[in-house]
């Protein structure tokens, strides 16, 4: 899939979400895609539900891509993949070291958060009739709110301001690259790169703590955890990180 994202960009001073912006936008506007949104703020920023995204204004990316994706059900997690793997690109062209990527949404330097995903699709029968990937790339901002799991930034790590815009236009290039890539090789490099694959953990699963061993997400993007030397596949809100 070959696409010019920059081709169009809409950017605002704030918003209540930058995915629901462009949602609203596609809904209502007979407009070719892709388009790009962003905002200095986002007054109601959101992860996946029902986590909320915190974010200093004009210190942050905050991103969301429209696009038809024309992807079959059975392969929705592929732009999740993308994305991650996008942002593990960009990431790497700071000199950042000890990134990794957190199931489902989360791009990790050792184990703070930098970058949070939310992708939403329109379905229409079997297929994804277009697709929203929503990051949001802490950039410049230094202190963050105490969530559960602590949060770094681009700066913090480098200790060099960066522009906006200019992370941007590389994060668009990093999409629009591994975009060019079979879904084989980006598999490949996702499950490279993915949190605590193949080391013993903890996990809360149905409320019980339980040890296990992840292995690999299948095409529908559920988690594969070994437990009990038996494979299980988890969605999101049936597994939970206790490290």
């Amino acid at each position: 899939m070959k696409l010019e994202l920059d081709n169009k960009i809409i950017h605002f001073k704030d918003v209540e979400s930058t995915n629901l912006c462009a949602k609203k936008y596609v809904e209502n506007n007979k407009v070719d895609l892709p388009v790009v949104f962003t905002t200095d703020f986002q007054t109601n920023g959101r992860g996946y539900p029902p986590n909320i995204w915190d974010s200093e204004k004009g210190k942050n990316l905050l991103i969301s891509i429209a696009l038809n994706s024309s992807i079959n059900l059975s392969e929705i997690f592929n732009l999740n993949i993308i994305t991650s793997l996008s942002l593990i690109d960009l990431l790497e062209d700071f000199n950042i070291s000890n990134l990794s990527i957190k199931w489902p949404n989360d791009i990790l330097i050792r184990k703070r958060k930098v970058c949070g995903i939310l992708i939403e699709n329109k379905i229409k029968r079997k297929d994804i009739f277009f697709s929203i990937i929503g990051a949001g790339i802490n950039v410049n901002q230094i202190k963050f709110p105490d969530f559960e799991r602590k949060a770094t930034s681009i700066f913090n790590e480098t200790n060099k301001v960066n522009k906006i815009e200019g992370v941007m236009e590389k994060f668009l290039r990093k999409i629009e690259n591994r975009l060019q890539n079979s879904s084989e090789r980006n598999k490949e490099d996702y499950l490279s790169k993915l949190y605590l694959r193949d080391k013993v953990s903890g996990f809360l699963i149905n409320n019980v703590k339980q040890n296990g061993i992840i292995k690999s997400v299948d095409s529908g993007g559920k988690l594969l955890i070994e437990l009990e030397n038996v494979i299980q596949s988890f969605d999101l809100k049936e597994v939970k990180f206790l490290s």
